[in-house]
């Protein structure tokens, strides 16, 4: 919050005079903060002249906290500016406080709550008096926004709806990296196995398709030759595939039938896969591996980071089976990181970006980094996953049995279904579309190196290796034949 808005917010409450009184209501819209004179009256009569204590927590988008080194705490963002309205519209004055832990709240093993809603709640009823009286309590609100959960509301009063937000999944976009055995991805594993299984099969065929043909019908020649044996009928269905031309031409019609339709067959796997290994070369394919919360979960290299203190840390801790159980579980695993909502977009720009980590919170917020990165660096290094879940309405709070609360329904519902809260907030990610639709492909214009080629030479070592043993086999077995 600007120092002036802050004066104003506090010059407006001081400002009250019985009989003939002005308002100074604070309106926002596309030219900035304006300031109009209110009708007399128009505030209410349990917060005119009052000074609340408002507790609150940095998080961007939503609001962004400020503590200079004298302690005094200023706010900015849409929750800031919610609170500016409801100060302005209803007459009362405001003092910020923090949460010591920096939490939102959720119930302690020793039956309180921490973090705000502790704050919130630990506050017993004051006096309704008139005139400037600091409340003696913790806190009588807090911004948040809350989620609203049935425990929560038990023990605080929730407002009308802010917003309805949704937790989303981000990482780190994957950068498309050269791959060294990129020569075998065109085909599946299995088609390799059948083509080594079907060069094996046709060779055996056309062996016994010629010998026959020699027994029964004298039609083929099987003297020792180069082409009689069946390693050497292997060879040729081999070459047939790297478009090797036969070495003898079949006189039977059967023999004729296997090997024209053995080429055709060999001419399209060769075509399909030289065409696939081109593109692939070409065009490369950003993988994406966490889209849903099951890939996170299953996945034991990547670590979690959650924001402390929340609804779903909450449902976490009592939740029994399912798909929470299983995140609960990697809290065991030591997978699970839990910071204050304050550190979570720093936290985005380092372990995030730089390291094994899914950042696990509301779309909002993913959208506020998504906006800001590609404010500053104009490139998309983020990916938000598509699983949408644990949906949350999002509130502000107050102590619970606070009359004051239903004045400030009214007007959030006011500011709310004129969209003027959505309004604050698109305001605070410009660029939040921008890397929604980023493309997972893109189009290589450089020269390939050793670091996506290696694995092809290692093959042909391999291949000059595997032969230069079988060549040592065969001499050692002819001077042994000689000898004996």
């Amino acid at each position: 919050m600007s120092s002036h808005t802050l004066a104003l917010s506090r010059q407006t409450s001081a400002g009250v005079r019985a009989g003939n009184r002005h308002e100074k209501i604070l309106q926002f819209g596309d030219g900035g903060e304006q300031v109009r004179e209110a009708a007399p009256g128009s505030g209410n009569s349990l917060l005119e002249g009052r000074t609340l204590r408002v507790a609150a927590e940095e998080w961007v988008p939503h609001i962004a906290v400020r503590e200079d080194r004298g302690g005094n705490i200023s706010i900015s963002g849409p929750m800031a500016n919610l609170l500016h309205a409801l100060s302005s519209a209803l007459g009362f004055s405001y003092t910020l406080v923090r949460p010591p832990d920096g939490a939102w709240g959720i119930p302690t093993e020793a039956g309180d709550w921490n973090g705000m809603i502790g704050m919130v709640k630990r506050n017993p009823p004051p006096p309704l008096t008139s005139g400037h009286v600091v409340s003696l309590v913790e806190a009588d609100l807090a911004l948040g926004p809350f989620g609203l959960t049935y425990s929560r509301s038990r023990v605080v009063d929730f407002s009308s709806p802010i917003l309805i937000d949704y937790y989303r999944i981000l990482t780190k976009r994957p950068r498309s990296e050269p791959n060294p055995k990129g020569f075998l991805t065109p085909f599946r594993w299995h088609v390799w196995i059948g083509l080594v299984l079907s060069v094996g099969v046709i060779g055996a065929v056309l062996f016994g398709v010629r010998k026959a043909a020699h027994t029964f019908f004298g039609g083929e020649e099987m003297h020792a030759s180069k082409n009689a044996s069946l390693p050497q009928h292997l060879w040729a269905t081999y070459g047939a595939l790297i478009s090797q031309p036969y070495t003898w031409l079949s006189r039977s019609w059967s023999g004729r039938v296997v090997v024209g339709m053995w080429s055709l067959a060999a001419l399209i796997v060769a075509r399909s896969y030289s065409s696939a290994l081109t593109s692939m070369l070409a065009v490369r394919t950003v993988p994406v591996k966490y889209n849903y919360l099951r890939q996170v979960i299953g996945d034991p290299d990547i670590h979690l980071i959650f924001e402390k203190a929340t609804a779903l840390v909450e449902h976490m801790s009592t939740v029994q089976e399912g798909v929470y159980k299983d995140l609960a579980n990697t809290i065991q695993q030591d997978r699970a990181h839990f910071l204050a909502s304050s550190k979570l977009y720093d936290a985005a720009y380092t372990d995030v970006r730089n390291r094994q980590f899914a950042l696990l919170v509301e779309d909002t917020t993913c959208r506020k980094v998504f906006s800001d990165d590609f404010t500053k660096y104009g490139r998309c290094d983020f990916y938000i996953g598509k699983e949408r879940y644990w949906p949350l309405v999002f509130c502000l709070i107050g102590r619970k049995g606070m009359p004051i609360m239903q004045a400030i329904n009214s007007r959030i519902e006011r500011l709310v279904s004129h969209d003027l809260y959505f309004k604050w907030l698109e305001d605070e990610l410009p660029n939040a579309t921008a890397c929604l639709k980023a493309s997972t492909k893109i189009t290589v214009n450089e020269a390939y190196d050793l670091t996506g080629l290696w694995g092809v030479f290692v093959l042909f070592l391999g291949g000059l290796v595997v032969a230069s043993l079988v060549l040592m086999t065969e001499v050692c077995v002819a001077v042994v034949a000689d000898w004996m």
